[in-house]
């Protein structure tokens, strides 16, 4: 099972850095960043950046690869004034970054004189206790969102005698006729033990109160977004492949980076006379023609499925039934038996993603891409059929990318890691667990790329031993989906873009969901 692949690699000039690997839950994604250990010692004023996958650079094999606002923000100032030094790390929150070597570079270099262009916001709001900040708290309530940003980056300038600058999270792009509200713009409801809370609020609010200058990105980028609309927005925003479904809706590519770069700094300068100087007023102002290609990306060539030649090397299975974990799981290292767990019974299988005791949380189901845990069958396409299971969640992460269910998909990979697999496949089972009740769903598909959904309308949130009926019809490009007693959703699409020959039906668990499965049926 082959994809060709080759990357694209971002430098940041005048660093020096060395690869460092953080083993957090990182709902963006889990990856292999630079940190950043010392700085070029260059005459003038430094901008210092920090903030999250917004702000940071990438390596990426993207279609429009992602570029954080703090990688376009130096084709704005002026070269002899004014060094940017980006320190962003992608998944971080004002909270877990102070224990990268990043925030230490950044306390041991910052000096009377320099700037610091603080971004967070993303991660901040994130269900989970490495990086959740609370946004109700004040700056003198330790673990809330003030505080954070107050304590460790505000007070910290300040001291130095630099000028700290507040910038609220942009929005995340809607992906359809949805309104800019809720998470898209950083206003989140309680989950357990999570409060919600308004985060673009706390830093506006933290800005007067420390009287620091506040670039509000969220309102800026939400009126800009409503008016460029869908396709507008899409030429924003980093395309995972070559198709527009393929687009992320969290990170930028190069045009979108340089338009909120361009945005910033101009804003910085509005604000701080002094800042002004160092503003480059003969830039241009970003157009389209920015945005071109990555050169080096390949359409992916796919191999299909071989049962005789493509098993999986970590589990032991009886055929015609295989098992596979492939897709966007954070890396190659996180495939192994300790983080992806399945076992035949006597019945069916169980199945586990992320070790049992919480402590590792891998795969996803998210807007950009997939990483799954599947037990399936290799079944020509032109054989319409039935797949049935029964499950019971022992547990499952209340987390809008977490899931589990019974699945058919266009195409498959075998142990294989690439955070770029975004082939489309029907799904009866749940997802958006983070939502209320009544808002997650008891289904999806992801069809041209784009992930479809239909919401819940009676059914509890499955965990503690739940028992659920599941199952999908396929007859011709046409699926039948029934979760438990909910009314049962309809799904159309040929499944063959990629895979022409078979389709792959079967179970899967993804992001710390631990299920088992019996009873598991495909009639013909």
């Amino acid at each position: 099972m082959k994809k060709i692949l080759a990357a694209v690699l971002v430098l940041m000039t005048g660093l020096s850095t060395f690869a460092l690997e953080k083993s957090i839950a990182d709902n963006e994604k889990v990856e292999k960043v630079a940190a950043v250990t010392s700085v070029a010692n260059k005459k003038g004023t430094k901008v210092y950046v920090v903030g999250d996958s917004t702000f940071s650079s990438f390596n990426d094999p993207y279609y429009y690869p992602r570029y954080g606002i703090g990688t376009k923000m130096q084709d704005y100032l002026l070269d002899k004034k004014v060094q940017v030094i980006n320190l962003a790390m992608s998944g971080r929150s004002s909270l877990s970054f102070i224990e990268e070597p990043n925030y230490n570079t950044l306390c041991d270099n910052i000096k009377k004189g320099d700037y610091l262009v603080i971004g967070f916001g993303h991660n901040d709001e994130k269900a989970e206790s490495s990086r959740y900040t609370n946004a109700n708290g004040s700056k003198s309530d330790k673990g809330s969102f003030k505080y954070t940003l107050y304590e460790y980056y505000i007070k910290m300038a300040l001291d130095k005698k630099a000028t700290p600058i507040l910038c609220t999270p942009i929005v995340r792009r809607v992906p359809d006729a949805r309104a800019y509200e809720g998470s898209y713009v950083h206003v989140t409801k309680d989950q357990e033990g999570f409060p919600g809370g308004d985060y673009p609020k706390a830093i506006r609010e933290l800005g007067k109160e420390c009287g620091v200058l506040v670039i509000d990105n969220t309102a800026w980028t939400k009126e800009y977004y409503e008016k460029a609309g869908e396709d507008g927005t899409r030429k924003l925003h980093a395309w995972v492949g070559h198709k527009p479904t393929s687009v992320d809706n969290t990170h930028l590519n190069t045009y979108g980076a340089s338009v909120l770069a361009y945005h910033v700094v101009n804003a910085i300068a509005a604000g701080n006379k002094s800042f002004a100087k160092l503003v480059d007023k003969a830039a241009p102002a970003p157009t389209e023609a920015i945005l071109v290609k990555n050169p080096s990306f390949v359409i992916p060539v796919y191999s299909e499925f071989e049962p005789a030649a493509d098993k999986s090397t970590l589990w032991t299975t009886t055929e015609p039934w295989y098992g596979t974990v492939f897709g966007d799981m954070g890396g190659m290292e996180k495939i192994t038996p300790a983080n992806y767990e399945l076992e035949e019974t006597a019945n069916g299988v169980s199945m586990h993603s992320g070790a049992k005791d919480g402590s590792t949380s891998v795969g996803k189901i998210a807007s950009s891409s997939d990483g799954i845990l599947m037990y399936f069958q290799q079944i020509p396409v032109e054989k319409d059929f039935t797949l049935t299971a029964d499950a019971v969640v022992h547990k499952i992460a209340a987390n809008n990318q977490a899931s589990f269910g019974v699945m058919i998909r266009d195409d498959i990979y075998i142990d294989k890691y690439d955070n770029t697999v975004k082939s489309d496949y029907v799904a009866c089972g749940a997802l958006k667990l983070a939502n209320d009740e009544g808002q997650w769903q008891t289904s999806f598909a992801r069809i041209d790329g784009g992930l479809k959904g239909t919401k819940v309308t009676s059914a509890k949130k499955p965990n503690n031993d739940a028992k659920v009926k599941l199952s999908i019809s396929k007859k011709g490009n046409v699926y039948t989906v029934k979760y438990g007693n909910e009314p049962a959703a309809t799904y159309e699409v040929p499944l063959t873009e990629i895979d022409a020959k078979y389709v792959y039906a079967g179970v899967f668990t993804v992001r710390s969901a631990y299920v088992d499965f019996s009873n598991i049926k495909i009639t013909y």
